[in-house]
């Protein structure tokens, strides 16, 4: 029985790396578009919050695996705008969505040489923070929920203004699809991970993470390309 399952698993692969992979896919708001060696995609999480991935760069096929390593991304992105500080002893951060409108909740970490935590903050309902400068620290990071989030270098007597994204911008990352099946009009697919820690995973690395999210991806997507 086992060696009718590998054989099985063996055939599936075959199939779906015989067929080329080419066009764009819907699945509601969310797209992926290949073309040739490129690749770009928006996608919801699998965690219900609504946070939206999007990314682009290369793939390749690893047996029923879509492994894509992100690049510089050519959509709208997060901003950073630096302007000296209005008070010497005080960092002010300012948060705005890509609309121009202030963003309250939003954490604000400081970080050490070591990216290690020194403190957090939350941004208030005029979207800033304030906090005291302090020499130990060397970076900053801003996140939430619903928005991107950044870590940029901090240099002294500077104040920040941030212009979150509401989408997630991945850029260099390893992202990882299991590809369930696909013809010509249609790919089925589960997102695994969206920030994989191995650079060039093996099959075995990938069989490890879909049997680690098992649990927690409880549907496949499918992506279908238009007929015009």
């Amino acid at each position: 029985m086992k060696i009718l399952l590998t054989l099985a698993t063996i055939l599936l692969a075959l199939t779906l790396n015989a067929q080329k992979i080419s066009g764009t896919y819907f699945e509601g708001p969310d797209s992926i578009s290949i073309n040739n060696n490129h690749v770009k995609f928006s996608m919801r999480g699998n965690d219900g919050l609504g946070v939206v991935f999007t990314g682009e760069g290369t793939y390749e096929i690893i047996e029923d695996f879509i492994i894509i390593n992100t690049a510089t991304y050519s959509g709208k992105k997060t901003k950073i705008e630096t302007n000296p500080a209005e008070k010497k002893d005080t960092i002010q951060l300012q948060l705005f969505n890509e609309d121009g409108f202030s963003i309250q909740g939003v954490r604000a970490e400081f970080l050490n040489r070591k990216n290690k935590t020194i403190d957090l903050k939350i941004s208030d309902d005029h979207g800033i923070v304030f906090y005291k400068s302090n020499p130990r620290i060397a970076a900053i990071k801003v996140s939430d929920l619903l928005y991107d989030k950044t870590t940029f270098d901090y240099e002294a007597n500077t104040d920040y203004t941030v212009h979150l994204v509401k989408n997630r911008v991945l850029e260099d990352k390893i992202v990882i699809f299991k590809l369930e099946d696909r013809t010509d009009t249609v790919l089925t697919v589960r997102l695994l991970s969206t920030d994989f820690n191995r650079s060039n995973p093996s099959t075995s690395h990938l069989r490890k993470l879909e049997k680690k999210t098992e649990a927690i991806i409880d549907r496949a997507r499918l992506f279908e390309k238009p007929e015009y």
